[in-house]
């Protein structure tokens, strides 16, 4: 559908393909504009440059029985956004799936912000990529829809792969990854850097900060 379909009201232009890797896990921080993100970019990025499975965090109402299970069958993994500490389970089937070497989206905003830079929220961040003692490779991607004359215009800039492992500070490490998500969207992002956690918060304890 993203690949094809909305292309009849979409004229997209993909910068930085080359920049997936080809093979290992790949997390992908993406902007979210609107809902067409989700399809724009898995069919104008992932299937042309990495055919493997692919997932994505997304909210639990798309995991309603009025959906059929639609989202869940193309690598949905819902998460509760009010009460992330019941969706524990949802997110270390992320963070396994990214492990095991398939690529896992994360919209690091958490819901919409047309035009202009949400926070980055870095509990679900943090829980998801772990510490992993061999890096993973992030790469992160802006959207940008300007009017056309019939179709939309949609940019999607991919920018190049970050190694992401134990010995990083993920509030920080995030924190520059929503910098350069902002550089990709052609916006600004306001929120100052963050100061370090204090050591010994447990993944529970993330979780509950979230909400």
């Amino acid at each position: 559908m993203g690949k094809f379909a909305l292309r009849l009201m979409f004229k997209i232009r993909v910068t930085g393909s080359e920049n997936i890797p080809d093979s290992g896990g790949l997390l992908i921080l993406a902007k979210h504009q609107r809902n067409e993100d989700i399809p724009l970019g898995l069919g104008a990025v992932c299937y042309t440059t990495r055919r493997r499975d692919q997932w994505c965090v997304m909210k639990h109402s798309l995991a309603d029985p009025k959906f059929f299970g639609f989202f869940l069958k193309c690598g949905g993994i819902p998460i509760n956004r009010k009460d992330a500490i019941k969706s524990k389970g949802f997110l270390l089937l992320a963070r396994h799936k990214l492990h095991e070497g398939n690529t896992v989206v994360i919209f690091p905003e958490q819901t919409f912000f047309l035009n202009k830079m949400g926070k980055g929220k870095a509990p679900g961040f943090r829980f998801v990529a772990g510490r992993p003692e061999t890096p993973i490779a992030v790469c992160c991607v802006g959207f940008r829809y300007t009017k056309g004359f019939i179709r939309t215009n949609v940019d999607i800039r991919i920018g190049p792969p970050t190694p992401y492992s134990m010995h990083d500070e993920p509030e920080h490490f995030l924190h520059d990854r929503m910098l350069e998500i902002a550089e990709l969207s052609q916006l600004e992002y306001p929120h100052p850097r963050p100061t370090p956690r204090k050591g010994g918060a447990d993944e529970d304890e993330d979780l509950d900060q979230e909400n």
